[in-house]
């Protein structure tokens, strides 16, 4: 059965040059010139993906996207346009109304390209055995309705005051919190949690809370501690590349991809204790590169990185952070969107383990060293960085 997709914009010459690039392809197309319009489509039709335009009249595409997020959740949402509200677009993005933003003029070949990608990963992650574990297991953790107040918070501009008094009645995350605006990397030395808060921004906070969410559902031990260790170190790496090498700026929406990256690792170890601990002691034995998606698959049946990014995908987390998990093993990958994304991704996987001394979970990235057109030896760099500001 072929997918359906819905463009809406106000510009009837749009509707037209999109439906010309798309007369061949293997969809069904529906098209709509506004949100009423579009809404009745949605209503009348199963919609597989919508493309929508963000400056239109009476109701503007990111108020449609927001109403289709929540009444047709299923449906792949797709920001098109030539008006770059960065604020607007940053909340549209982080808080999942749009899993991407396309910028007008647009090329036919990538947008079709990319549509491709999408439908392709949402078909892998719908597979049996990840909405298994997902839907059938119950320890698997629920996100804390701080983080949701959080995500609600930065949807719709609110004030933050309550935020920060949740937070405060909750001395696990407020630790957590203190504790990373303590450390090594923020370096802010206080004892507010307000203080923190402010300085670290809501969406590291959010993530903090995220992540402190999925470590609750384990017990102590010293798997947990591992990856616990690998994910922090793998998220100061990821920071140092961006800001100290690339010279870029962390993008917003896809902030917690190297403290996520990993989350598939965290529920094989709640799902599979036993298996887990055989899994590790099979790697760490190995002197070199190994194929850990095939022994995974002899285990558990699944992969970590298929998991992870089932798990994030059902829990509306932003679609980059999705693609790095899913493919932090494997940027070669032609479905990938977020190329450059998963490249600093895939390294700071690898040179978090090799900190730690597990070095024959990830090979050499030297595929992702040359797409980002970095030094051969940077790895040794960010490993000889890391260990300078641990001691």
């Amino acid at each position: 059965m072929s997918k359906s997709i819905l463009f809406v914009d106000d510009e009837v010459s749009i509707l037209k040059a999109l439906n010309r690039a798309f007369l061949d392809e293997d969809y069904e197309l529906y098209f709509a010139q506004s949100a009423e319009e579009a809404l009745k489509i949605m209503e009348e039709n199963y919609i597989n993906l919508i493309i929508t335009d963000m400056r239109m009249p009476n109701i503007s595409g990111f108020e449609l996207l927001k109403m289709i997020k929540h009444r047709y959740p299923g449906t792949i949402r797709i920001i098109l346009s030539g008006y770059a509200d960065e604020n607007l677009v940053f909340r549209a993005l982080q808080t999942n109304i749009a899993k991407l933003y396309i910028l007008k003029p647009w090329d036919n070949e990538k947008l079709k390209q990319i549509i491709k990608n999408i439908f392709e990963l949402e078909d892998l992650m719908k597979a049996k055995k990840c909405l298994e574990i997902v839907n059938n297991i119950d320890y698997i953790p629920t996100l804390k309705n701080l983080y949701l107040k959080i995500t609600k918070t930065i949807e719709e501009e609110l004030g933050i005051d309550n935020i920060i008094s949740a937070i405060e009645e909750d001395p696990a995350i407020s630790s957590k919190i203190l504790q990373v605006a303590n450390s090594a990397f923020y370096n802010l030395k206080t004892a507010s949690v307000k203080q923190a808060v402010v300085y670290l921004g809501l969406v590291n906070v959010r993530n903090i809370i995220l992540n402190t969410t999925i470590f609750e559902c384990l017990q102590d031990g010293s798997s947990k501690s591992l990856l616990w260790q690998h994910a922090n170190i793998a998220n100061n790496i990821f920071y140092y590349l961006y800001d100290n090498i690339m010279k870029k700026k962390v993008h917003d929406s896809y902030a917690s991809a190297g403290l996520l990256h990993g989350i598939g690792q965290l529920i094989l170890l709640k799902t599979y204790p036993k298996k887990y601990i055989e899994y590790l002691s099979v790697i760490k034995e190995e002197k070199g590169p190994i194929d850990y998606e095939k022994i995974e698959l002899e285990l558990f049946g699944i992969t970590h990185t298929e998991l992870g990014a089932v798990l994030l995908n059902w829990w509306d987390i932003p679609y980059p952070v999705v693609e790095a998990a899913l493919f932090h093993h494997q940027p070669y990958d032609e479905r990938i969107i977020h190329k450059e994304l998963v490249c600093a991704v895939n390294i700071a996987c690898y040179c978090a383990w090799d900190i730690l001394g597990v070095h024959s979970l990830q090979e050499y990235p030297l595929y992702s060293i040359k797409y980002l057109n970095l030094d051969e030896y940077i790895c040794q760099e960010i490993k000889a960085w890391f260990l300078d500001n641990n001691r």
